[in-house]
């Protein structure tokens, strides 16, 4: 049963709110961002697209390496948009257009782009196959469409805590893993079916300790929209009762956790 039912809208809202400390709280999805692009087919992307840009660092990276000087960034969240803009500010010979905008109907021409790239956004589209489908409209024949995005595993601790939890957390917390994640297999199998070519679809898995105070910080920063139908009170009631089941779980390095990186590179046949 699919617990998830949350739009683009509010999947923007949410990450509105925490805008300002998304970076500092997210360090490991820019390094698996500077991952994705590092592993691109060799070559200059002068024109990108970047879908679920969020704070801008997959794209400043592109600028940086792969000698990109025009990108348009699209994001749900507005907030996110504003903290992309004044890091883009001291570029120089980039043009930087941003838009708020929904993954599954890009505000970009066919076939414009040398790359089409995703990082770390990709699990929280709703239509994940419009979107990969998307991206093949707007890349060019031969370009490349690159995707990075939590995989299946990731926090795998966490939903077996809230599975044992009694009472039990809202259905959301739990049923949103299937919705979001995917494997190797299933990122291909989307990839074929937007008439894509895969190049190289792999997966990291990494196993972590922290305190559960900043491994909560970091649910608020990415997740928060899914409390967005509760009141606040209640929200901080399920939340004080997974800090707790966290804390009992945790040992002397904190508590442990695996997160799954999710890549994939494809190519636009022609």
């Amino acid at each position: 049963m699919d617990d998830y039912a949350h739009d683009a809208q509010s999947v923007g809202a949410g990450f509105d709110q925490t805008a300002g400390t998304y970076d500092e709280l997210l360090l490991h999805n820019r390094q698996g961002a500077d991952r994705l692009v590092d592993a691109l087919p060799p070559g200059d992307y002068p024109r990108i697209v970047d879908v679920g840009c969020g704070t801008g660092f997959a794209s400043l990276a592109m600028v940086a390496r792969r000698g990109t000087r025009h990108v348009v960034g699209v994001d749900g969240s507005a907030g996110m948009l504003d903290v992309f803009r004044s890091q883009a500010q001291g570029l120089t010979g980039v043009e930087v257009e941003l838009h708020v905008g929904d993954a599954a109907h890009l505000p970009a021409p066919d076939a414009g782009a040398d790359a089409v790239i995703s990082t770390m956004a990709f699990h929280w589209f709703p239509d994940k196959q419009a979107a990969i489908t998307e991206m093949a409209r707007v890349v060019r024949p031969g370009g490349i469409v690159a995707v990075l995005a939590a995989g299946r595993g990731t926090d795998a601790e966490l939903l077996s805590t809230m599975r044992a939890m009694d009472p039990p957390v809202p259905a959301a917390w739990t049923g949103v893993f299937d919705h979001i994640h995917r494997n190797p297999r299933e990122m291909q199998e989307m990839l074929d079916t937007a008439g894509l070519v895969p190049v190289d679809v792999w997966s990291e898995t990494r196993y972590r300790h922290t305190s559960p105070e900043a491994y909560l910080a970091r649910l608020q920063a990415v997740a928060g929209h899914l409390s967005s139908d509760m009141s606040p009170e209640e929200a901080q009631g399920h939340g004080e009762r997974l800090a707790y089941a966290l804390g009992a779980r945790s040992g002397p390095k904190g508590f442990g956790y695996s997160f799954v990186k999710l890549f994939a590179i494809a190519r636009r046949p022609g």
